[in-house]
């Protein structure tokens, strides 16, 4: 980081610690008066329902309503607002979640609580899940695998659809969004409702996007080189084959007995059609000749099967899930208005099943959950070009998740097994690799736990930390690729003898809440041994430059902190900041697809509103991020080297803008909200956008977004 980034930190810092001394001193002064009601909710990493804030582990929870009123477009951008949570980009379509400096593989994306896969090997691979049809997002930081095994060692993503209102007739919302840089619309619509016996969910949106806007600004490629406009973009202003098309959807009918039990089918589809802007000469026409993009198309369908039951004390949670992904790529400039070319196309089916049981007091423990799983994936790969191949993976597992408070000290504790195997399979590849050809099944067992508590300070002030161990198996994609991959613009090759990543992940947080403030401040370190990375080989494939799947040791450690202070009962402000550092232990190299440091400060003010005007509020946020290099052999790092571009950023700031309504129109209630992101139109690079080696970051947005409730 710069001096002068070091010194914004710095301050930020020092407001943050200022700021929970003042909010201490106040609390303290108020506590004899003060009752705070603290919800209790089942969270995503806890044994036992309760609140996210006195859990060992570090738990955010975000509401759809929080989603919708700033215009989030995908799972990434809805959760990059938290603390040590940041998105890998790629234009409006592509929004991938990083917690604490890792992603892809080593984040555990839940559908209810259920692991689902969306071929995240690949770094502009999105979550197959829809914003619109949730109800909330869980995020965990840290290690998760006592509850949700292989790739849970960085964290889990649990996106939770939205509820059945079992006594309500109908209750719903209609949704109109526009969004200025890419001319997109978004129209949408979910409703629930029930007799007390039988009720549904449902929902259904379409997102139609156009090409991205970037600022105006210098271009160059060659020929001829030029040193004075080396760092220059290959492409601003308008990016051609950045549009994109989804229609998404959810329908859920549920059950409840006459025994308290509820039983719920739920089927969503997720249906995406997009393009991606290749960098010059990427596609099949010479660089003078315009850009190129390459077309994409995305299915994925998913079936769920749940229930709920109480039954001598144990709350049992049975779960089948059924999920279909396909994947199809065509060749480099080939966009998807011209149909699929056949090039690329992946298809896989997962089984899960899964039981849970919530118990209470037993053998001195206040309560817990213990729990089977089975997860059975069947791939094939059609293509003329083998990317990830065919073949299986299957995953048995038991785990008991348990806690118990003496006094003042909650402790939590779990213990996991994992029996994982993966075959790659020649049969189930169209076009297989000698590697796939010759493959054999790998096997693993894997016991993993996590021990953590939270010691209660004072009423408002508490002290926790955990300690988990993680594990994650490598891939098939990861052991067997063969290909170029136009996603990372490079020859990508698997390693059949990977091990299994282990991480072991502590962390230490002092978390302050009242009924006028919350803040807390973390440390963390997360070892990871045998960590898979892409090793820049040093040839060239067809021009490409071959990245081969190595392993080495690898160490993390970073710092969080936020704090959100009611000023007034109108005026709230708000800063969060933070750092995180991962090196390779052999060298010291940096990981890849670490974000750049950064903080943010904001304020929100909600006046009282007066006749049709309801619920007015304004708000304005300012985002500072540093420069970042990039790390040997990251995605996108070669574009360094190339005579055009940048893989590695300088720092810059955004500042976004909110504001909205909710008038009342007759029994129901219109929701505005304007959201301006990027509003001085900043010419940048997004160390974690996907198009800064050839293209700028995008311009000013400004999204208007129109919900309208109806019934009950």
């Amino acid at each position: 980081m710069r001096s002068g980034e070091q010194c914004a930190a710095g301050a930020l810092i020092g407001v943050f610690i200022l700021g929970v001394s003042v909010t201490s001193d106040k609390a303290l002064a108020a506590q004899e008066d003060e009752s705070q009601t603290l919800e209790t909710v089942t969270v995503t990493g806890a044994p036992l329902p309760g609140n996210p804030l006195l859990q060992a582990a570090d738990v955010d929870v975000v509401e759809s309503n929080e989603m919708e009123a700033k215009g989030a477009i995908n799972i990434g951008e809805a959760l990059e607002s938290q603390a040590g949570v940041d998105s890998i980009s790629t234009g409006n379509s592509v929004g991938k979640p990083v917690i604490r400096g890792l992603s892809g593989e080593r984040i555990k994306m839940l559908n209810n609580g259920i692991g689902v896969d969306h071929q995240q090997y690949g770094v502009r691979h999105m979550p197959t899940t829809d914003t619109f049809l949730l109800d909330r997002v869980e995020v965990v930081r840290g290690a998760s695998s006592v509850l949700y095994g292989s790739s849970a060692l960085g964290g889990a993503v649990n996106m939770l659809s939205s509820e059945i209102a079992w006594d309500t007739p109908v209750r719903g919302e209609t949704l109109t969004r526009y969004s200025s840089n890419n001319g997109q619309w978004d129209t949408g619509i979910k409703a629930t409702g029930g007799n007390g016996r039988l009720g549904y969910s449902l929902g259904l949106i379409r997102r139609d996007g156009g090409n991205i806007q970037t600022p105006d600004e210098t271009t160059h490629f060659p020929p001829p080189p030029s040193q004075d406009l080396q760092d220059a973009p290959a492409y601003t202003g308008e990016l051609d084959d950045t549009d994109f098309n989804q229609v998404n959807g959810e329908l859920a009918l549920g059950f409840r007995d006459d025994g308290g039990g509820t039983w719920t089918a739920r089927y969503s589809r997720f249906n995406d059609e997009h393009n991606f802007l290749l960098p010059p000469p990427a596609g099949q026409l010479p660089p003078s000749a315009g850009a190129e993009g390459v077309g994409q198309y995305i299915d994925n369908q998913q079936l769920e099967l749940s229930g709920e039951k109480r039954v001598d004390g144990i709350t049992w949670k049975p779960k089948l899930v059924w999920q279909n992904n396909r994947r199809r790529s065509n060749a480099g400039g080939r966009p998807r208005t011209a149909g699929f070319d056949g090039t690329i196309d992946v298809e896989f089916d997962q089984y899960t099943a899964r039981l849970e049981g919530q118990h209470g007091p037993f053998a001195g423990l206040d309560g817990g959950t213990v729990g089977i799983e089975y997860t059975h994936k069947d791939q094939e790969s059609r293509g003329t070009t083998q990317l990830s191949p065919g073949g299986t993976v299957d995953n048995m597992a038991a785990f008991a998740f348990e806690e118990k408070r003496f006094g003042d000290l909650l402790l939590q504790a779990g213990l996991r097994y994992d029996h994982h195997q993966i075959e790659g399979k020649a049969s189930k590849t169209a076009n297989p690799s000698q590697n796939v050809t010759d493959a054999e099944r790998h096997s693993y067992d894997v016991v993993t736990g996590s021990l953590g508590g939270i010691y209660t300070l004072t009423d408002n002030l508490s002290l926790a930390a955990n300690a988990g161990r993680g594990f994650r198996a490598p891939s098939l994609f990861e052991l067997y690729v063969a290909g170029k991959h136009g996603g990372v613009a490079a020859f990508q090759q698997g390693s059949p003898d990977l091990d299994p990543e282990t991480s072991f992940n502590t962390d230490l947080s002092l978390r302050w809440a009242s009924s006028t403030a919350r803040a807390s401040a973390t440390v963390y370190r997360n070892v990871i041994d045998d960590y898979i990375f892409p090793r820049d080989t040093g040839e060239r494939r067809s021009g490409s430059p071959v990245f081969a799947y190595d392993q080495t040791d690898a160490i993390l450690r970073g710092v969080e902190l936020s704090i959100e202070k009611d000023v007034t009962s109108r005026l709230t402000l708000s800063a969060a900041a933070e750092t995180v550092n991962g090196e390779r232990r052999d060298n010291g190299d940096d990981l890849p697809l670490l974000p750049a440091d950064n903080m943010r400060v904001g304020a929100r003010f909600a006046p009282q509103g007066a006749g049709w005007a309801r619920n007015p509020y304004t708000s304005l946020t300012v985002r500072r991020y540093a420069s970042k290099d990039a790390a040997p052999g990251e995605p996108f790092s070669q574009f360094d080297d190339a005579p055009f571009g940048t893989a590695s950023t300088d720092g810059y700031t955004l500042v976004d803008l909110g504001a909205g309504i909710a008038p009342r129109i007759g029994e129901q209630v219109l929701h505005l909200d304007l959201a301006v992101h990027n509003l001085f139109d900043e010419d940048y690079r997004g160390f974690l956008d996907t198009y800064k080696g050839y293209a700028l970051s995008p311009g000013r947005d400004i999204r208007l977004t129109a919900r309208l409730d109806f019934g009950a």
